[in-house]
């Protein structure tokens, strides 16, 4: 699997950061180039908890993409 900034998609993937129901939040599904997917990946945790995120797939046929899906939470405010 390709690499940016030495992470890769799978780095993040099976790592939950929110607690709570699998099942809760939002579900993304990210496509693009590697680093694409990685970087809208580390995005998302800006802005979301991070609840799972998956392996990176490559997309079907001659393409160079790969697809990963993201579950997300509203982040709690801070106290």
């Amino acid at each position: 699997m390709a690499r940016a900034h030495g992470k890769s998609v799978s780095d993040l993937a099976g790592k939950p950061v929110a607690t709570g129901s699998a099942a809760a939040g939002l579900r993304i599904r990210l496509i693009g180039l590697p680093e694409e997917v990685l970087a809208g990946a580390e995005a998302l945790a800006e802005v979301f908890d991070l609840v799972e995120v998956s392996l990176a797939y490559p997309c079907r046929g001659a393409s160079l993409n790969v697809r990963a899906y993201v579950q997300v939470r509203l982040k709690s405010p801070e106290k």
